[in-house]
């Protein structure tokens, strides 16, 4: 749980180009050995969209109790994503 944690921390910093993000999330959830490549889905979801932000949620294979919510705006040009909020759903 810990390392889940530091990744989400990590990931509520991230800004990158706007379609790389849910790459970015992938490879930050790999670094912190939560899971591999092939067991994390990122799917957007227009249901958690708020102020402006949009919502995605990253689910994990093996953990069907629970998934990490990103909310995530676009700049002005529509190219760079930076991630406002990014928490753990149960």
């Amino acid at each position: 749980m810990i390392n889940l944690e530091e990744a989400i921390d990590r990931i509520k910093i991230l800004e990158c180009p706007t379609g790389e993000l849910e790459d970015r999330v992938v490879n930050i959830f790999e670094e912190y050995n939560i899971a591999n490549k092939n067991e994390i889905t990122i799917n957007r979801d227009e249901q958690l969209d708020k102020d402006g932000a949009q919502g995605y949620r990253a689910k994990i294979a093996n953990d069907t109790d629970q998934s990490v919510t990103i909310l995530a705006t676009s700049g002005l040009d529509d190219y760079v994503a930076k991630v406002v909020d990014a928490y753990i759903e149960k």
